[in-house]
């Protein structure tokens, strides 16, 4: 007999691509509306199940409803399910109007359909009916990872051949991004300086670095030889390639943030990437770190040195517009080593409200070297 799975579509899709993957039917019929379509919700839902290895796009049914019309619903219902009526259902009642619930609980009961809802943002689904006998809560296993669940969302990674590359390249230059925490206020110096000079080639290929840095103490002089940049007691040559031109220029902060959260993966997180660039219509941005944990998404904004374009709330201003921008409804974390976020040796009271407004933990300069502890505590991981 053919299963076959209904899913009610709304502006949450990820309940929808649980479910199928749960039940992994043969065929699916997507009941949405003409808001949904525009939008090309069931194209995201189908496009993330190709990336999860179900291929659907043969084998998926759009039923286009008035979504305050339970009659509309019915009668579209009745002129699909011709032939069909022998079919197993599975009915995901998460999703669309409360009206199409409904619609779709009055019309598939008389198959002795399953009926199935799935609680945002828990990862199971219960049997609501009969009510009698309710079956019990059932997990769902899939944990979808940060490139299946922007995807699902509508959004496209447009770098997403790279983020392999990114990932390997920080995990090599771990201890050193380590080192240079640790190490941070007798080298911050050297690092305002090789900023300075680097910015503006951010994005070159290759940059030829040539220019005067005096007085150097000992940990600066002890990472330029251990890095074999060339020096005497007034100035510092390296040729660098683009990778190590943008680790001088704030990547060191955002790769020793993507290795603390690597550390945590299949400890709580389920996947975390770095240097993801997102696209929606025309709208580009770069995240530094985005992590998954439990069908959840977050991300890490790092702001290095004393730049002086930060000193207010612009980069929290950023993460709301990112947030509003993408519709990405996620939890963030700033860290900053910059003292411009500081008033008497506390997060300035007005830039921890805004915060707050944009569901974003800052950690100050001093707490920087315990960002993996507050990732731990504050989603409430098990580190062992």
């Amino acid at each position: 007999m053919k299963t076959i799975l209904v899913s009610l579509v709304s502006e949450q899709t990820i309940p929808n691509i649980l479910g199928i993957y749960h039940f992994k039917p043969d065929e699916l019929l997507f009941i949405t509306t003409d808001e949904m379509e525009k939008k090309g919700k069931v194209d995201t839902i189908i496009k993330t199940l190709r990336k999860l290895n179900l291929d659907y796009k043969d084998k998926s049914h759009n039923l286009i409803v008035e979504e305050d019309s339970i009659l509309d619903c019915h009668r579209k219902i009745d002129q699909w399910i011709e032939g069909r009526e022998d079919s197993e259902f599975v009915v995901n009642l998460t999703g669309g109007t409360k009206i199409m619930s409904i619609a779709a609980y009055e019309y598939f009961k008389d198959f002795s359909s399953k009926m199935i809802y799935v609680p945002i943002p828990k990862n199971e689904f219960i049997t609501p009916f009969p009510k009698k006998s309710p079956g019990k809560t059932t997990e769902l296993t899939l944990r979808l990872n940060v490139v299946q669940y922007l995807i699902a969302y509508g959004l496209d990674v447009i770098n997403e051949a790279k983020l392999e590359g990114y990932q390997e390249e920080a995990k090599k230059r771990k201890d050193l991004s380590m080192w240079i925490v640790k190490n941070y206020e007798n080298l911050k110096n050297l690092l305002v300086w090789l900023s300075g000079n680097l910015r503006v080639h951010r994005d070159d290929k290759e940059f030829s670095l040539v220019g005067k840095f005096s007085g150097a103490n000992k940990v600066e002089i002890e990472i330029m030889k251990k890095l074999r940049f060339s020096q005497d007691s007034i100035s510092v040559s390296k040729r660098l390639n683009r990778s190590e031109i943008r680790y001088w220029t704030g990547g060191w902060l955002e790769e020793f943030c993507f290795n603390g959260v690597s550390d945590l993966v299949g400890k709580g997180i389920d996947d975390v990437v770095i240097n993801l660039k997102l696209k929606k219509e025309q709208n580009e941005n770069e995240f530094d770190v985005m992590f998954t944990k439990d069908n959840a998404l977050y991300f890490v904004e790092c702001k290095s040195l004393d730049q002086e374009k930060d000193k207010e709330t612009d980069i929290l201003y950023k993460i709301g517009a990112l947030q509003k921008e993408f519709g990405l409804r996620i939890e963030s974390f700033l860290v900053s080593t910059s003292p411009h976020i500081l008033k008497d040796g506390e997060i300035k009271l007005s830039l921890q409200s805004r915060a707050e407004q944009f569901k974003t933990t800052i950690i100050p300069p001093s707490e920087v070297m315990n960002f993996k502890n507050f990732i731990v505590q504050k989603l409430k991981l098990k580190e062992n």
